[in-house]
């Protein structure tokens, strides 16, 4: 599995699916590692998990800053922002 989420990442995955895989590492390393906490457990692998949701944030905040460097509009995906455009030239159409 690991080695087709590498395959995946590094064939140009849309930029909008790779925040949702950092997001969701993100959230869930950090819920783990106050599970742990709260639950008593050691404290390296508390530490470790809260390092794992810094990592994923990290490597998130960059792809977006990446993103938009390159004047991406990553809030949406391609075929949305397609339809918006659509439906503005269609709008603009219609006024005149």
């Amino acid at each position: 599995m690991y080695a087709r989420l590498r395959r995946w990442w590094a064939t140009g995955s849309p930029l909008w699916q790779r925040l949702v895989v950092c997001g969701t590492l993100t959230i869930g390393a950090f819920v783990a590692g106050q599970t742990v906490a709260i639950l008593g457990g050691r404290a390296w692998l508390s530490l470790g998990l809260a390092a794992v949701a810094a990592a994923a944030l990290c490597v998130g905040a960059f792809l977006l800053m990446m993103a938009r460097a390159r004047g991406e509009h990553v809030y949406s995906p391609r075929w949305y922002r397609k339809f918006q455009q659509d439906a503005r030239a269609r709008a603009a159409g219609n006024s005149q």
